[in-house]
């Protein structure tokens, strides 16, 4: 590889990170679009690893940050980090960092949504369930937010 080539990868990668935290597949898969052949990045890319200024870990944990602000439930995050090629053991400790209140999210996000308002009838009240389940809630959750405060 070139010189020049390497600058310019080098460039690119961090130009994407001064923005925003990105995962080692994300990096590779934009800089392949590019144009540039993997086993030209790889080798960059892992010299940035080595010097930890990108990380799947700092990675997962903003990504389970920004699904809190979301209102985004646990499945919906691990599909998400799943398609980053991040590994499970890495999700569990971003999720373990944050340590999010899974229920009292699924609650305020249904609030949020629906208002403070039981639904009246079973149409309504499926279609609030859907509607968390597609945010990627647990039946669990779902079940702690359809009940709203009565505990």
């Amino acid at each position: 590889m070139s010189e020049f080539n390497r600058k310019i990868i080098v460039d690119a990668i961090t130009r994407m990170l001064a923005r925003r935290e990105h995962s080692y597949m994300e990096i590779t898969a934009k800089l392949t679009q590019k144009g540039y052949a993997e086993s030209q990045v790889a080798p960059i890319i892992e010299e940035f690893r080595e010097a930890d200024i990108q990380s799947d870990q700092r990675f997962a944990e903003a990504m389970v940050r920004s699904a809190l602000s979301k209102g985004r439930g646990p499945r919906r995050l691990s599909a998400d980090l799943t398609r980053h090629d991040i590994s499970e053991s890495l999700v569990d400790a971003a999720v373990a960092e944050v340590e999010p209140d899974w229920f009292e999210l699924a609650l305020s996000v249904r609030e949020k949504k629906f208002g403070l308002a039981e639904p009246s009838d079973f149409k309504r009240r499926q279609k609030q369930m859907q509607f968390l389940q597609y945010r990627g809630f647990l039946q669990a959750h779902i079940d702690y937010a359809m009940q709203g405060h009565k505990d």
